[in-house]
This record gives C-alpha cells, structure tokens and sequence, in this order.
C-alpha cells in the first residue's frame, strides 16, 4: 500500500486482543527490552527478559524449558572464569563471586518467570540472530560466552528445520502448561554488522522462514513484522540510533503504534491514554520552592490514579500512588 510516499506494511490480523488487565512475558533480544518497555512505562503488567538479553532461538528455548520444569540451579552448572562464577545459559548480571548467590539469583528468576508464564495471556519471543556458540567440551549451545576465549566455541548458524523441530515440541509443552497463552513471534530489526551485510540478511532469514512454518503449523501463534516496518515503512537513517544499526527512539515508538492499533482493546487504549498521562507527572521535576502548586499537583495526579484505578480495578497503580503520596507528605512538612 502507499500512502504519502511512503510503503506501509501490512501487519496482519489477529484474533485475540491485548486488555489493560493482560498479562505480557518477553523474552529474547535487545528489541524485546525496547518493546517490553513500553508496556511497562504504559503500566500494563509486563515481565521483560528476566534472563537478560538472548539473541538465538536455542538459548530463548533452553530458558523457557527451564521455566517451565524449574529444577533448581546446583553450584556444578557454573563455570569460574575472570574472578566470578558464570552460567552459561545465563545473562553476566547473575554472574558473581559467590556460587551459592548465582544459583541463588537463578533459581528466584526461573521461579518468577515460571509463575508468570503459568498465568500469562501473552508471550513476544524475539529472535535476533540464528548464529549460535557452542562448547567445544560438551556440545552444548550457549546463551552468553562470559568472555571465555574464542577457541573454547564453535560458531555456525542454525538451519530453519533446526529451529522448527526444537519450536515444535516447546509450543506443545507450552499449551499444556498454560492452554489460554499466545504467542507473537518478531524478528529484532537491529542489524548484527559483525556477520556483514549478506551474513546479517542470511541469518535473518533463517529465522523467518522458521517462524514462517510455525505460524502456519499451530493456532494462536502469531507473527509481528518489526522488522519489516523499520526496514520498509521507516525507510531512512533518521529512524536509527548514531551507530546506524539500532532503531531510534522515534522508530521504538512508531512499532508500538503500530501493535497497540492492531492488538489492544478500545478499552486498553483507554487506559493507556490515562497512565501515559501518570508516568508523564511521574517524571515531572518537583520544584521546592513552587509550593502549594507542588502540592495540588501531587493532589491531582493522586485523583487521577485514583480515577484510573476506579475504571481498571484489575490494574496495579500502586507503585505511582505510593510515590505520590510519599512526595505529597514531604511537601507540606
């Protein structure tokens, strides 16, 4: 379609609707951060790559089977490597110095994720590459190589079969243990230049021809081209970051337009319009010496949320609402 020379994508249908009481679970790359955020500054509840950032399907697979069969971490799944103890299936954020507080920190974040994922309405996997590392020692695919030495991966990328059988089994083993779940796939538009221009196209490809079978293969999985709204709608570097390979900004906020018009209710768009209006006070500079206009404002974005959360009971302000409160007291000491 063209529309004010430009091509507009076509997103597709679906048959569901995102509410403002729905329950969101990222996972995956960068792009999943970017996204994830923007439910989370809108208020809807939303947990966003609690394992940290993964770019390949295999290790998004490998942490949701762990969710979904949460058998503790054991101080023998770490590595030492540079002063810390590391899991390699594991962002380095959980790495440390002590094995009992990794395993520690794993095991509370699976377990989260784990009831999260049980009640979730939805679930956004992003793949962002189908280059894979894995151990020379034991064959395994690894999530991140914690900066051990290169010679101690191989690296190949995955075929889009490989990617389908694994997939195959997880969304079975997803249905059964939350049957109500969807599932959106995307592709991270962020370009991965080290692969080069063919290398990056290549890889990408794999993984659409893989979500491709799968959404053809199973009800309520579902696909969102991101990718191909930053590379074929917003056709022009003004929608990249300075290194020219991440979205902008500007580009994040026009792909969440573009789902939240195709995937939210008129009711989440509603409510939407109101948190956007809380997390704009939220992040008002409080003057000291503005007083009682200080004060009235906290006044009114308190009525607010308490009009929001009258119109969304199934909606959690509380956080804003205690923020408020706190700075309102302060305010009139």
């Amino acid at each position: 379609m063209q529309n004010d020379f430009r091509t507009v994508v076509d997103v597709g249908k679906f048959d569901f609707s995102i509410h403002a009481d729905s329950e969101m679970l990222f996972l995956g790359s960068c792009f999943s951060d970017n996204i994830g955020a923007r439910f989370k500054t809108s208020r809807m509840k939303a947990l966003v790559n609690p394992f940290g950032v993964v770019y390949n399907p295999l290790s998004v697979a490998r942490l949701v089977e762990r969710a979904l069969n949460p058998e503790p971490c054991t101080s023998d799944e770490l590595v030492f490597h540079n002063e810390k103890w590391h899991h390699f299936d594991f962002h380095g954020s959980f790495s440390g110095f002590e094995p009992r507080e990794v395993c520690e920190d794993i095991n509370r974040t699976v377990q989260q994720t784990s009831s999260v994922l049980k009640s979730a309405d939805v679930l956004f996997i992003t793949f962002g590459t189908s280059f894979v590392y894995e151990r020379q020692d034991t064959s395994e695919v690894v999530t991140n190589c914690h900066k051990f030495p290169s010679g101690f991966f191989s690296r190949y990328r995955l075929d889009p079969e490989e990617i389908v059988v694994k997939y195959k089994e997880l969304i079975v083993s997803l249905r059964v243990f939350n049957p109500k779940l969807k599932i959106i796939f995307t592709v991270s538009p962020v370009r991965h230049w080290k692969d080069g221009a063919n290398g990056n196209q290549v890889s990408k490809s794999a993984l659409f021809l893989a979500i491709d079978k799968l959404v053809d293969l199973f009800d309520g999985v579902y696909y969102f081209p991101a990718y191909e709204i930053l590379m074929d709608e917003l056709r022009d570097y003004r929608f990249y970051d300075a290194r020219m390979f991440n979205p902008s900004e500007q580009a994040v906020d026009y792909i969440w337009k573009r789902l939240s018009d195709v995937l939210f209710s008129s009711s989440a768009k509603k409510y939407i319009s109101l948190t956007s209006r809380i997390a704009k006070a939220r992040n008002h500079k409080l003057s000291a010496s503005s007083g009682s206009q200080t004060v009235e404002f906290l006044r009114q974005s308190l009525r607010l949320i308490d009009d929001v959360t009258r119109q969304f009971p199934d909606c959690d302000l509380s956080s804003d609402a205690e923020y408020f409160r706190d700075e309102l007291i302060k305010s009139e000491q």
